[in-house]
Order: structure tokens, then C-alpha cells, then sequence
């Protein structure tokens, strides 16, 4: 599990340092390794474990391939997709359009948001995007969930 929010610097070459907390299940669970890709409504990167990332290709293995939404998601969200390892020293390297997509420049927050899924976000858009949401449409979508 992915839990808590943490702030890197991204270096010259566009390699980020993975949380000490993430990496640790990353090495142990997944050997170093996450596929990387732009989210499709907000600006960050996406980070899957394989595991995620094979649970996610299962579901859009069952959805009808002649569906023009499923056509859509696959070819934007999977046609972006990078494989990507962590080095020695923790880090992962973060492609140039990658970092274009989601405005990466010297910093980046790195949030867990799930068992199988990192985001990373340019820091002042996190903001941005946290301060936009609205606690009451959540606590109704969490209950109509049965959460």
C-alpha cells in the first residue's frame, strides 16, 4: 500500500528519488519496477506497479473492443505508457514529455494513492487541485459507495 505524500527535487537528467517508503515495497514486491504514464484528466504521472498495471490491462481485456470510449482510453492511456526501473540510488527517471505533460521542472510531489498506484504531481498544482475539491461531493460519492 502507497500512503502519504512526499516532496523531491528532480535532477538535471529528470531522475526523481522514490519516497524511502515506497521503494521499499517496490524493491520487495515489484523488483524496482512501476510503468509510468500521463493521467487522463489530470495533469500528474501516473505510476502502476505491474500488478496494478496487469489488473488494469485485465479489465480493459473484458470491455468490448468495438466501444469508442474504451477504443479512446486504451489507445491515449497504454500508447503513453513507459516501463521504467528504479536505480541503484532510488530514483526513476521521468521522460522529458512526461515531464512536460504534468509541468515537472526542479520539484515534484510524490503521493501514494493506492496499492498499486503513485501519482506525481508539479507541487503548485497539487494545491491547485486539492483546494478545488469539494468535501461534501466526496462524503455523498463515499457513502453512495457504502464507505
Amino acid at each position: 500500500m502507497f500512503r502519504g505524500r512526499f516532496i523531491h527535487t528532480i535532477d538535471a537528467k529528470g531522475r526523481l528519488s522514490i519516497p524511502a517508503r515506497f521503494r521499499e515495497t517496490l524493491i520487495e514486491r515489484h523488483a524496482g519496477r512501476l510503468i509510468l504514464t500521463n493521467d487522463l484528466l489530470d495533469k500528474c504521472i501516473v505510476a502502476y506497479t505491474p500488478a496494478g498495471w496487469e489488473e488494469l490491462e485485465a479489465k480493459i481485456r473484458k470491455a468490448s473492443s468495438m466501444d469508442e470510449g474504451v477504443k479512446a482510453f486504451s489507445r491515449h492511456f497504454f500508447s503513453s505508457a513507459e516501463d521504467c526501473a528504479m536505480d541503484s540510488q532510488g530514483r526513476i527517471l521521468l521522460s522529458p514529455r512526461l515531464r512536460e505533460y504534468a509541468g515537472l521542472t526542479k520539484e515534484a510531489l510524490v503521493a501514494g494513492v493506492a496499492n498499486h498506484k503513485i501519482e506525481i504531481w508539479n507541487p503548485a498544482l497539487w494545491e491547485q487541485t486539492m483546494a478545488a475539491i469539494d468535501p461534501r461531493a466526496i462524503t455523498k460519492r463515499i457513502a453512495e459507495l457504502g464507505i
